[in-house]
């Protein structure tokens, strides 16, 4: 069975794009732990330091858009300029007024907590702070600083004790990986069936409205 870890490694340096990558996806509630990204970047810059720096820049900024595209279609949906069809299956009304009310009772130390649980926790979070109106420029003070502890947290965590957790993380690579892989796969395929849907409804469209002529003019 090839070694994929040692095969990984021979690409190390583009790790900061893999996790860039990997979170925009995470954000979009793909299959991808955000905590998983950050726990591997942590294990590789323990044993190749010179891309410590690209890879806290490259999960920061991965974590913080997908942050902002999450609030931003939370805002789109309250003024009713977008259907939010999507995350509507997936996030629950309970769930939504649930979140509301930490948010107008908790304020900051709501963002605090809910950087530390996964499972469409956070997406929760930054979807209805924009839903119900959290001023934009306090949800960016709020989600920067909750985002800055909990990355350099389990970043630094990881690096230091990388020794420790080498097998069970690097088993964790490999699974992030595939999981990156796949996410992609999905999204490819998500847009092309879209995209053939579209293109199928335009052409219905087209139809109809050439038959509805001839009709005219057979008449």
């Amino acid at each position: 069975m090839p070694d994929f870890y040692s095969i990984l490694l021979n690409y190390i340096d583009y790790f900061p794009l893999i996790a860039f990558l990997g979170l925009l996806l995470a954000g979009l509630n793909l299959p991808i732990s955000e905590e998983l990204i950050i726990i591997t970047g942590g294990l590789i810059c323990h044993e190749k330091t010179y891309l410590t720096g690209s890879t806290l820049v490259a999960i920061f900024l991965g974590i913080i858009l997908t942050d902002f595209f999450v609030y931003w279609v939370g805002t789109r949906v309250r003024k009713g300029t977008a259907k939010n069809k999507f995350l509507t299956r997936l996030i629950p009304k309970k769930a939504l007024d649930k979140m509301h009310y930490y948010l107008v009772k908790y304020g900051f130390l709501t963002f605090i907590v809910c950087r530390f649980i996964p499972f469409g926790v956070r997406n929760t979070l930054f979807f209805a702070s924009g839903l119900f109106n959290l001023k934009f420029r306090r949800f960016v003070l709020f989600d920067c600083i909750a985002a800055t502890i909990s990355i350099n947290t389990i970043f630094w965590l990881t690096y230091h004790f990388g020794k420790v957790i080498e097998k069970p993380v690097k088993i964790a690579g490999i699974v992030l990986f595939f999981l990156i892989l796949a996410g992609i796969i999905s999204l490819v395929i998500s847009l092309l069936i879209s995209w053939r849907k579209k293109k199928n409804r335009k052409e219905s469209r087209q139809e109809e409205v050439t038959n509805s002529i001839m009709n005219d003019k057979a008449s």
